[in-house]
């Protein structure tokens, strides 16, 4: 649907964005508030949503008649019961929010050894419960609301999920953080057959490295075999990758990309996920399936010498590698 961009109309709609004190979440809350989309901040830090709000708010506005509001809500989405009592706050003060964006999101890229329990509960939490609990306490909200309203008579929804490029293609020091995208991506596809119904929307975004604070802290604990293996990259401005976001979802598309090589690796994982360019899409997943096992006997080549060099940089013994 390229040739269209009337597929992700925000005027007049009120948006709610989890994970919107900084980065993407941000620039999106900012770009929705510009087109005369109210906007709900939600995050657990209340001095960066005071922050967000003032920013949002000085923006120069374009839109003819713009009447778009702006609110901020501290909560920890991952933590079931405080969304539960958030939706009826946010429904209380007269909100009623048709889109929601799950943004949040933080890794911790280490090896599997050196991740500690802290950091493996705060993947599973923040990158995971935070969409999982936003979307089914919102829903369930919804359901009492609506309880003598027929599902197809409900306004329709729609739920942006971010997962993350490593869901297609994960690899050594994002044992934190890859499977825990990777099960969003599995949550979007179930939700797009279960809510369907009720007259919702389910797009999952599968962004590639943006600028943010969360990424000038992951390089504080990558790895230099990760490093190795990512090989160079230079992130995006989250503004850029808010606007890539918009454009795909007003072109239609719920699998969603922010560059050329996210688009490539998606392809090497099809499955039942909406596609995009689809045609071509099959053509580069057939010659992703047959060099698939080159770039794997590369990768696992690039790991046994750098701990080989480890090895020899500590003095220890080598034999198991050796073995391998």
């Amino acid at each position: 649907m390229w040739y269209s961009k009337s597929h992700f109309p925000v005027d007049g709609k009120t948006a709610i964005i989890v994970g919107a004190s900084q980065g993407v979440g941000a620039d999106i809350a900012a770009k929705l508030y510009l087109q005369n989309c109210s906007v709900i901040l939600v995050a657990r830090t209340q001095s960066k949503l005071d922050q967000q709000v003032k920013r949002i708010l000085d923006l120069p506005k374009t839109h003819p008649n713009h009447t778009a509001k702006v609110a901020c809500y501290s909560s920890d989405a991952s933590n079931y019961q405080d969304f539960v009592n958030l939706w009826t706050q946010i429904t209380d003060h007269g909100f009623d929010p048709t889109i929601v964006f799950c943004c949040a999101g933080s890794s911790v890229p280490k090896l599997f050894n050196d991740l500690t329990p802290r950091d493996l509960d705060a993947g599973i939490d923040i990158n995971y419960r935070t969409a999982l609990n936003v979307v089914h306490s919102g829903f369930k909200h919804l359901l009492k609301l609506n309880e003598n309203v027929p599902p197809h008579e409900w306004p329709v929804r729609h739920v942006i999920i971010f997962s993350s490029v490593v869901s297609f293609f994960p690899f050594v020091g994002y044992a934190q953080y890859a499977p825990m995208k990777a099960a969003l991506e599995s949550l979007s596809v179930i939700l797009r057959q279960e809510l369907k119904p009720y007259n919702y929307r389910v797009s999952c975004v599968f962004p590639g490295n943006f600028q943010s604070e969360g990424f000038d802290e992951e390089q504080k604990t990558k790895p230099q075999l990760t490093k190795l293996i990512e090989g160079p990259s230079v992130p995006i401005r989250s503004d850029v990758c808010a606007d890539m976001v918009f454009d795909q979802l007003s072109k239609g598309y719920d699998t969603i990309t922010t560059d050329f090589v996210g688009w490539i690796l998606g392809c090497s994982t099809l499955g039942i996920l909406p596609r995009q360019w689809g045609i071509f899409q099959v053509f580069v997943s057939f010659f992703l399936s047959i060099f698939a096992p080159v770039i794997s006997w590369s990768i696992g080549r690039q790991i046994k010498k750098h701990y080989r060099e480890e090895a020899k940089r500590f003095g220890k013994a080598d034999t198991a590698l050796k073995q391998m």
